[in-house]
């Protein structure tokens, strides 16, 4: 294994890669790199480090991928900015290590997994700025960790393959903080703040949303669209300027122990089947705390504390009488009965 060094050894980035065997390492001193880098076949395990973010950068002129991984798995790339390019970064293979990046500016999306890119690490990144998302994986078993996205056009993390993890990254000023249409997604620890939605998930099967900061949305905090089986688990809803969670058209959902408060209409909108709403702190929505609503069918919706909202918790034919609404803690409800103190 050999350390190849730009530019005191090679001229450019992909000179150096060019020359690279599996295993090797390039180090690339400060600078500003005008070139697009692609690591091809036969550089398994092969090492881009870069002396920091902020130091060492790739700059496009608009158009093309910055760093492109294709043809090889296990490569890791560190310690860059990426910016200027239509995509970022491209990574096609698997098992492959993006951190301390930093990609910014792209005429599409800052960091691209196609299908077929599975178990790759992106790692305290800051994605910020794009014209499309900030990283969209349309493949499985993806790793987002301790990372930023920032005013990017659409979303800020595009799930759209099945069983990818989101775990501690920070998302603003996007249109979603993380939008997600694959089954089984992991979301653990996020904080998305200030984005048009927080967060949406569609047309999924499975999924864990865990203890998730989901606020000051300009729009309903969370939308839960046409899954079935998903659970949304000691999450903080807060402060949208429309409702807090839609739950709508959705099947065998569980939502427990979350707070949801000060909300700009309703806490919880409930418009699904067969799905559970338990032991949630619903606190000073502007609308109703709870809303089952002509479409909820078959619910239980039990022992939640609800503080000052307006209603409570409200129902509508036939919602009134399709679900189980039982050992709520509240004082108000439409129609009167459902809250022990409202009688």
């Amino acid at each position: 294994m050999t350390v190849r060094r730009v530019p005191a050894d090679f001229r450019s980035i992909q000179e150096a890669v060019n020359q690279s065997a599996p295993g090797d390492t390039i180090r690339v001193a400060g600078g500003i790199y005008r070139e697009s880098v692609t690591i091809g076949e036969e550089k398994a395990r092969l090492a881009i480090i870069g002396s920091g973010a902020g130091d060492t950068i790739l700059e496009g002129d608009g158009t093309g991928v910055g760093f492109t991984i294709c043809g090889s798995s296990s490569v890791t790339i560190a310690g860059f900015t990426v910016t200027g390019f239509e995509v970022g970064i491209r990574v096609e293979t698997s098992d492959n290590v993006i951190r301390n990046v930093t990609v910014t500016g792209s005429a599409a999306s800052g960091i691209d997994v196609p299908q077929g890119g599975t178990r790759n690490l992106f790692f305290e990144i800051a994605s910020n700025s794009n014209r499309v998302d900030g990283i969209v994986i349309r493949s499985s078993s993806n790793y987002v960790i301790n990372s930023e996205f920032h005013n990017n056009t659409d979303d800020g993390i595009d799930f759209l393959g099945p069983s990818n993890v989101a775990i501690g990254n920070v998302a603003t000023g996007n249109n979603t903080g993380l939008s997600t249409f694959g089954d089984n997604s992991v979301l653990i620890g996020n904080r998305f703040v200030g984005n048009q939605r927080a967060l949406g998930m569609t047309g999924a099967t499975g999924g864990l949303v865990y203890r998730n900061a989901l606020s000051r949305s300009s729009e309903n905090s969370v939308t839960i669209l046409t899954v079935t089986n998903a659970l949304l688990l000691g999450n903080e809803v807060s402060c949208s300027q429309g409702q807090g969670y839609r739950l709508s058209i959705s099947e065998g959902l569980r939502a427990v122990e979350n707070q949801v408060e000060n909300n700009g209409t309703i806490g919880i909108v409930v418009g699904t089947e067969r799905s559970v709403v338990d032991d949630n702190a619903v606190k000073d929505n502007a609308g109703a705390g709870i809303d089952a609503g002509s479409t909820a069918t078959g619910n239980a919706v039990r022992r939640n504390q609800l503080k000052r909202n307006n209603p409570d918790i409200a129902t509508r034919p036939p919602g009134d009488t399709n679900n189980v609404i039982d050992e709520n803690r509240c004082k108000t409800s439409v129609p009167d009965g459902l809250c022990a103190c409202d009688d």
